[in-house]
């Protein structure tokens, strides 16, 4: 990874040496078209109030159109009038101290200067592909890491961003333009962000009412709501002090010359893209868990531990339970098939408050019901929640590097499989399936823990966001005083 970043870092900066020296090369001289323009006498050009001078340095024909082209003598700022069958056009150029000549701004357009989103894009490309190696490396190596996740929620995020720097390049009319299209299109996305999160946030409500009915009232069956609520607020919180500053004047947010007008841009548009990263880490994390539910495990296992859950009151299983248990047979029985290999079971679950016996011991009732032989099961009946009962169970596998399953529920997956690698332990999972409504929390309880297990990587790419976010809106600013 270092290595690779040290490459990006060499590419950038020759990318930057190309594109300057293309920009100083080609961008001394500017050219305008007169369409439709018949005689070379039918037209005249004058320079006025400028504290910069240009002088005309070529005129040509090609069919019906004139091009005029300009080459900057004194740095400043030029007004050109031009005027032509009746009609009459101002033209403004910022011709620059290494004589380069922008149209309209300081940082409008100028010959070579579509060298820049080009060179971005070439970046941002081999930062993709960083990513995608380093996050396939990764799921390759264990898929169970809160890693995985945020590599795969940057490089949507990422991806993002490129499209939007391609169209920039195909309708190329200058780096101003070209950031203040981007810092505009954030509001226009807010309206589909604010859909997408209302949809997301009425789902997550359906599913969370269904939760609560069959599960009860507890924070964590809360957690999907109060996360598309949040989204729900903080998509509309830019539309509200817009508002809210439209009406008190606090700032005047058309002053194109005042700091305030910047300010609240940035604020803007930093929820916006805040927004938009949190959204594409949650997609992140909603893959990964139906990939880890999904991936196939090779049938070489010596032990296969049932991750218990609460059970009946007379000690039977539960239909979630119950189909933990039937998922941890069917594979025995496929690899049995496969490779004439068994397993050992460990039922692992202790005794709740409210139950007569532990998970664990109903666990290897249903197992010997099912033809499991005694000596097959080692009973782990001391642990109460989903670490302890991995830890525990791996205190009692003697067999070194012995191939170890677990069996949960399939929206459990991801979360057992974190836990182990926590643990420093490389085991692999299998799902049953449940209802549907078990999905959403599990999603959004790793989306939070992804957050919280890679903070720093969040941290340093939200901090990268927001330097280059500051950068294009100085630009702007610059552009707009001078």
């Amino acid at each position: 990874m270092k290595q690779r970043i040290k490459r990006l870092i060499v590419l950038s900066i020759i990318l930057l040496i190309i594109t300057t020296i293309t920009i100083m090369k080609t961008g001394n001289k500017i050219t305008y078209t007169i369409n439709n323009a018949n005689k070379l006498t039918d037209y005249r050009w004058n320079v006025y109030d400028s504290t910069g001078k240009v002088e005309l340095d070529d005129q040509k024909t090609k069919g019906n159109n004139l091009y005029l082209t300009f080459k900057g003598t004194k740095a400043g700022k030029v007004f050109v009038s031009l005027e032509y069958d009746g009609y009459k056009e101002i033209k403004i150029l910022y011709v620059h101290n290494t004589k380069v000549i922008t149209d309209n701004n300081f940082f409008g357009y100028s010959k070579g200067s579509e060298s820049i989103p080009i060179s971005i894009a070439i970046i941002t490309i081999y930062l993709l592909y960083i990513l995608i190696k380093e996050y396939k490396q990764s799921i390759n190596d264990n898929i169970y890491q809160y890693k995985n996740i945020a590599y795969l929620g940057l490089i949507i995020f990422i991806v993002s961003f490129l499209i939007n720097d391609i169209l920039s390049i195909i309708n190329y009319g200058g780096l101003y333009e070209t950031i203040s299209k981007v810092i505009n299109s954030m509001s226009f996305f807010s309206v589909a962000i604010f859909i997408i999160a209302f949809i997301t946030f009425l789902l997550v409500t359906i599913f969370n009412i269904q939760l609560i009915r069959k599960e009860g009232k507890s924070p964590k069956n809360l957690l999907g709501l109060f996360l598309g609520l949040f989204i729900c607020i903080l998509t509309i919180l830019p539309t509200i002090s817009y508002s809210f500053i439209l009406k008190t004047q606090i700032i005047n947010i058309f002053d194109l010359r005042g700091v305030g007008t910047y300010i609240y841009t940035f604020i803007e548009t930093d929820i916006y893209l805040i927004v938009t990263y949190l959204e594409c880490i949650l997609i992140g994390t909603i893959i990964i868990g139906i990939k880890a539910a999904r991936k196939k495990v090779s049938y070489d296992k010596d032990y296969m531990i049932i991750l218990g859950c609460k059970i009946r009151e007379d000690g039977t299983l539960t239909p979630l339970l119950k189909g933990r248990v039937d998922k941890a047979l069917e594979f025995r029985n496929n690899q049995l098939k496969e490779t004439k290999k068994d397993l050992i079971f460990i039922p692992s679950g202790g005794k709740g408050n409210d139950e007569i016996i532990s998970e664990a011991e109903a666990i290897k009732n249903y197992l010997k019901e099912n033809g499991i032989k005694e000596k097959n099961i080692i009973l782990e009946n001391k642990s109460k929640n989903t670490y302890e009962n991995i830890k525990f169970s791996n205190k009692l596998i003697k067999k070194e590097k012995a191939n170890i399953c677990f069996s949960t529920t399939n929206y459990h997956v991801l979360r057992a499989g974190l836990i182990a690698t926590n643990q420093s332990l490389k085991i692999e999972g299998i799902g049953s399936k449940t209802k549907s409504y078990f999905w959403i929390n599990a999603f959004i309880r790793e989306f939070i823990g992804t957050l919280y297990s890679e903070k720093k990587s969040h941290i340093i790419t939200i901090i990268i966001i927001n330097l280059i976010l500051i950068f294009m809106i100085l630009i702007t600013y610059i552009a707009n005083i001078l």
